[in-house]
């Protein structure tokens, strides 16, 4: 059975990917079409757009997970795959007509971003059951109940119309849980590995995260942040403030930054 590592640009999945080689790294990444959050370096652009044959505009993630990945497949030896869906603005327009948000009851940004464009990556170019691999700790490891083995997908045409079926394409692998590695031991090789990850993996204003967490956000990462919250014209993303209110919390020094999003889809993990 063949082996993919499905990448986050955060620290335990690179981890994952250096110490438990696969036959294939996928990373999907999440984009945005606002010009306002365009990283500023033109070399970068031109190697993401290179990497997913597609102009590409910005991205919901921190610009430092682009070099983060850049880097790592230098580090591997061995091509990292990236894959994309729409946009986030045409994600959200596809799903709701602009009258909503995703949300922790409504969660398809994870399911159309992150696991659709995988999946039609696997259809497309392996097409037979595969084992993998997914960057959850053993500190963490609750999460692995929620990782699916099937996905509904689109197959062919049915006349005019696309034929959608259920298939099932993977059997969950979870190397770093059954080494009972935790997250310390993953944070000092990432100080000594060379590569310059982001602060916080996955998207910058994810609804999982914390408010704390998404407060220290708007330091880092106040473009994408303002971003979010301009999306909530309708809606929010989290029911207790919405993300103008976050920007006005105070600090808590004290709080355990950086942590992940805590997302249950099986893919978004630091």
């Amino acid at each position: 059975m063949k082996t993919i590592h499905s990448l986050s640009g955060g620290k335990t999945s690179s981890f994952m990917a250096l110490n438990y080689p696969a036959d294939y790294n996928v990373f999907a990444l999440v984009t945005i079409d606002e010009v306002k959050c365009k990283p500023l370096d033109a070399g970068i652009v031109k190697y993401v757009s290179e990497k997913l044959n597609y102009d590409f505009i910005a991205t919901a993630e921190s610009d430092a997970t682009l070099y983060a990945m850049r880097d790592l497949e230098q580090l591997l030896g061995k091509e990292i795959t990236w894959v994309k869906g729409l946009s986030f603005e045409k994600v959200n327009r596809k799903a709701t007509g602009g009258k909503g948000l995703p949300n922790q009851m409504w969660r398809f940004c994870t399911t159309e971003m992150k696991m659709r464009p995988i999946f039609d990556w696997w259809f497309k170019n392996i097409g037979e059951k595969v084992k993998m691999g997914v960057g959850f700790r053993y500190d963490e490891k609750e999460r692995a109940n929620n990782f699916t083995q099937s996905f509904k997908g689109i197959t062919g045409k049915r006349g005019t119309l696309n034929r959608w079926e259920e298939i099932e394409w993977r059997e969950g692998w979870f190397p770093l849980i059954e080494d009972k590695i935790t997250h310390y031991p993953i944070y000092k090789w990432a100080q000594s590995s060379g590569i310059s990850f982001p602060e916080d993996s996955n998207c910058v204003g994810c609804f999982w995260k914390p408010i704390q967490q998404l407060r220290k956000n708007w330091d880092n990462e106040p473009s994408k942040m303002q971003w979010f919250a301009d999306q909530e014209t309708n809606a929010q993303w989290k029911k207790e403030m919405s993300f103008e209110q976050v920007k006005k919390v105070g600090l808590q020094q004290d709080f355990n930054f950086g942590t992940g999003s805590g997302c249950q889809a099986g893919f978004c993990t630091d």
